[in-house]
């Protein structure tokens, strides 16, 4: 099993929802389940049959109120899965430089579409 944190100076729901984001974009994963009120997701990499599958879990937590980490681990579905050598620590450098792009995405101003309709100025 490998494992990553990474750190973010943003809250922890922007920070899920940009890591979510992620998940439902991409087409490598699959069985991606949400639990949104503890802020974990855990999907699959790989054929449901294969034994070189990987399970990876993603977590974030609040450090503040204005800043996280995101816990990013990555395991074999299979004992078989020893035989490829360094490919989950590969996989969460990819996944983490991902990961940072997309938050970095969310929380810039321009990306956030804001609702201005509903509300009337007088």
């Amino acid at each position: 099993m490998q494992t990553t944190t990474l750190e973010f100076p943003h809250n922890a729901r922007r920070t899920y929802t940009a890591v979510k984001n992620l998940f439902n974009k991409s087409t490598k994963f699959s069985s991606v389940k949400c639990n949104d009120d503890l802020f974990i997701i855990e999907a699959r990499r790989g054929l449901w049959i294969s034994p070189f599958s990987e399970n990876v879990k993603m977590k974030v937590v609040a450090t503040s109120s204005q800043s996280c980490k995101v816990v990013v681990e990555s395991s074999s579905r299979s004992v078989l899965n020893l035989l490829n050598f360094g490919a989950n620590k590969e996989n969460i450098s990819d996944l983490s430089d991902y990961i940072n792009n997309e938050v970095h995405k969310l929380t810039q101003p321009g990306e956030i579409p804001m609702r201005h309709d509903s509300i009337k100025f007088q």
